[in-house]
């Protein structure tokens, strides 16, 4: 009898406790959950912020407007020959054109003519521009737009304008090119110097550390 009463006693005690936890989680204010959507914004927002920073030098480039378009010549690419010079072909003109785009030296090796195969003697960073050049431009439209501080020559010196990309400054930014010295007192001499400083800052293309220099 004596183990049955001290049993009921306990089951007792526990009723009350259990009763008193209840009534403290009733009175206590409850929290709501996060909205979805305001969890998922945040969870996203975490992600995105790295993406941004690292996009951050990009927009340090300072942006060029292009010029009207009828102070362009506007021309087809037909092929390219290295990194700084392609072959078009000029509206108006039956005979084809060699480009040099300004301000970009050429690379120390040339780079592979057919743009079929990575050869053992041709550096990743020197194939890596000629495709750049390859799949942006040939068989595509673009605008030449010449500079009055460089005399004419043979080969047509160019800043060369795929809708509103001036493709001399992307290169130099994308470590395609290495800058030429002879850009001070250029139109865009600043804005290429730019470039290159920026490319070569974060190690891209040619100034990778397995680049040819």
């Amino acid at each position: 009898m004596r183990s049955i009463t001290i049993a009921k006693s306990a089951m007792q005690r526990v009723k009350s406790m259990m009763q008193k936890s209840l009534r403290s989680v009733s009175t206590s204010p409850r929290r709501k959950p996060p909205p979805i959507g305001r969890s998922l914004c945040t969870v996203g927002s975490l992600l995105i912020l790295p993406l941004i920073f690292s996009a951050l030098p990009a927009w340090a480039l300072t942006l060029v407007a292009r010029p009207d378009l009828r102070t362009l010549k506007r021309a087809e690419v037909i092929r390219v020959v290295n990194y700084n010079t392609l072959v078009v072909q000029m509206e108006g003109e039956l005979d084809l054109r060699l480009v040099q785009l300004i301000g970009i030296e050429p690379l120390p090796e040339r780079i592979n003519p057919d743009w079929t195969e990575l050869r053992g003697e041709t550096p990743l960073a020197v194939y890596n521009a000629g495709q750049y050049l390859q799949t942006a431009l040939v068989g595509r439209q673009v605008f030449l737009e010449p500079d009055a501080a460089l005399p004419p020559a043979p080969i047509l010196p160019a800043y060369v304008w795929q809708a509103n990309t001036l493709i001399n400054q992307e290169m130099l930014f994308l470590g395609h090119g290495r800058l030429s010295p002879q850009v001070n007192g250029l139109k865009y001499g600043t804005l290429l110097a730019e470039a290159a400083a920026a490319g070569e800052r974060q190690g891209r293309g040619y100034w990778t550390p397995y680049g040819p220099r």
